[in-house]
C-alpha cells in the first residue's frame, strides 16, 4: 500500500554560516487516508514538540555556559569546575541538562563564593515560568485533579502530573503574586479620601479549604471602596478570628485612604459578623442594610401568600389579605417608615396564628416566611434607612456594586 511520508527536520544555525540538521520526527500516512488521519494527531504533536524541546534546551544551556566564562569585572576567562545535573520541567516535557560550574575570578576577593553556576537552575528540577503560569491558570478554575488530567492529556508533560503537583505549583505562584502585590501596594502613595464621604460595600464568599484541620471551607470577605470623586478600590481578606479579621480589614482599607475617623457609609447584607467588624474598624460610619436582601425576603413571603388557600376556592380570598399586608409593610420600609412596617408584619404574624387559620393550606409556610422576615429586619433595625430618599439623591442602597469584586477575587 502506498504511503505518504513526512520527515520533520530541525535546522540549527548556532554560528554564522554553520548549519546542522536533525530529524526530530517521521510521520507516515496511508495514501487513501480517512478523515481521522488528516493532519497531525495529538500523540504525534506531543512527540514532535517534546523532541524539539529535547534538542533546543541542552544546546541553549551549553551555549550560556560558554558565553558566561568571561569575568564581568576584568574579562578574564574563568576556569571550569565540572558540571551538575538538573531537570528542566516545561510545557513540552522534562529535559535533563548539564549545567556548567565556574570557579570565581581572583579579582573578586576572598569574600566571594569560590564557584558558581553559569545558569542558576538550582539542584534537582526547575519549573519553567510558562508551565507554572498555565498550571496555576487552570487550577484556579477547576479542581486540582481535573487540571492535572487536562494538562497531561493535551501537553507532552514529563511523567504523570498529579493533583498534589498542581496544588503545590499553584500555591507557589499565588505566594509570588501576593508578595509582588504587597510590595507594589507599599510603593503606591496612600489615596486620600477627600471630597465627601466614601461608600464601602462588603460581602462574603466561601472557598474550599485544603487543610482539613481548619474545616471544609473558610470565608473570604471581599469589598469595594467608592470615593466621592468616583475612584474605586477593591479589597479582600480572609475571615479568621475577630481580632485578626479586624486588623486585616484595617490593612485592606488603608491603601484606599480609609481610617477609623473617615466619613463613610457601609452597606452590608445583614450578616452579624460583618456588622461587628464594621463597628470595630469604622465606628463612626453610617450603616445601610442592603435593600436587595430585604426585598428578596419580602418576595419569598409574597410567594407563600400567593399559594395560600390554593386548594380551597373558599379560602383563596385570604391570599389577597396576606399580600396586601406584605406590600404595605414593604412600602413603609421603602419610604423610611419602619415602625409602621413592623406593626404590619407583627399583625400578619398574629393573623397566621389564629385558630381559624390553622387548617388553611399553606399557612405554616406563610407564618414561617413572615416571622423570618420580621426577625431579619428587627436584627438590622439600626441599618434601616429611607431607601426612596437615598435612591432619589443618587446614594447607593444595595451592594450590587460589590458583586464584580466578589466575582473577580473569590470566584
Amino acid at each position: 500500500m502506498a504511503k505518504l511520508v513526512w520527515r520533520v527536520k530541525l535546522v540549527a544555525e548556532l554560528r554564522p554560516g554553520v548549519v546542522t540538521e536533525t530529524v526530530v520526527a517521521c510521520i507516515e500516512r496511508a495514501a487513501d487516508a480517512g478523515l481521522a488521519e488528516l493532519g497531525l494527531r495529538l500523540d504525534e504533536a506531543k512527540r514532535l514538540t517534546a523532541a524539539l524541546q529535547a534538542e533546543m534546551v541542552p544546546t541553549q544551556v551549553a551555549e550560556v555556559g560558554e558565553r558566561r566564562r568571561a569575568c564581568e569585572a576584568c574579562g578574564r576567562r574563568l576556569a571550569g569546575k565540572g558540571h551538575y545535573g538538573a531537570t528542566f520541567r516545561s510545557l513540552f516535557g522534562d529535559v535533563p541538562v548539564r549545567v556548567r560550574r565556574l570557579l570565581a575570578c581572583p579579582c573578586r576577593g576572598e569574600g566571594e563564593a569560590k564557584s558558581s553556576a553559569a545558569l542558576a537552575l538550582g539542584n534537582g528540577a526547575v519549573v519553567a515560568p510558562e508551565l507554572a503560569y498555565v498550571t496555576a491558570r487552570y487550577a484556579v478554575l477547576v479542581p486540582f485533579g481535573k487540571a492535572a488530567a487536562l494538562l497531561s492529556e493535551l501537553l507532552p508533560l514529563g511523567g504523570t502530573l498529579h493533583a498534589s503537583t498542581v496544588r503545590n505549583r499553584t500555591l507557589r505562584v499565588g505566594a509570588e503574586v501576593a508578595q509582588a502585590h504587597t510590595a507594589e501596594t507599599a510603593k503606591q502613595p496612600t489615596t486620600a479620601a477627600t471630597g465627601g464621604p466614601i461608600v464601602v460595600g462588603l460581602d462574603g464568599g466561601y472557598v474550599r479549604n485544603r487543610h482539613r484541620a481548619g474545616g471544609c471551607r473558610f470565608e473570604v470577605i471581599a469589598g469595594k471602596v467608592i470615593h466621592a470623586a468616583g475612584a474605586q478600590h477593591r479589597l479582600a481578606f480572609a475571615r479568621t478570628g475577630p481580632a485578626v479579621t479586624a486588623e486585616a480589614c484595617r490593612q485592606a482599607l488603608a491603601p484606599a485612604g480609609v481610617a477609623a475617623n473617615t466619613p463613610a457609609t457601609v452597606l452590608c447584607d445583614g450578616d452579624a459578623g460583618l456588622w461587628r467588624l464594621q463597628r470595630k474598624v469604622l465606628p463612626n460610619a453610617t450603616v445601610v442594610l442592603d435593600w436587595w436582601h430585604a426585598a428578596v425576603r419580602f418576595e419569598h413571603a409574597l410567594q407563600a401568600a400567593c399559594g395560600l388557600g390554593r386548594d380551597d376556592a373558599a379560602d383563596a380570598r385570604l391570599s389577597g389579605t396576606a399580600i396586601r399586608g406584605l406590600e404595605r409593610a414593604k412600602w413603609r420600609l421603602w419610604h423610611g417608615r419602619w415602625p409602621g412596617g413592623r406593626r404590619r408584619l407583627a399583625a400578619l404574624c398574629r393573623w397566621t396564628e389564629c385558630r381559624t387559620m390553622r387548617e388553611v393550606a399553606g399557612i405554616d409556610k406563610l407564618r414561617q416566611r413572615t416571622a423570618d422576615l420580621l426577625s431579619y429586619l428587627e436584627h438590622n433595625e439600626a441599618a434601616l434607612v429611607h431607601y426612596d430618599a437615598r435612591r432619589r439623591s443618587g446614594e447607593p442602597i444595595a451592594t450590587s456594586f460589590v458583586e464584580s469584586a466578589v466575582d473577580e477575587i473569590i470566584a
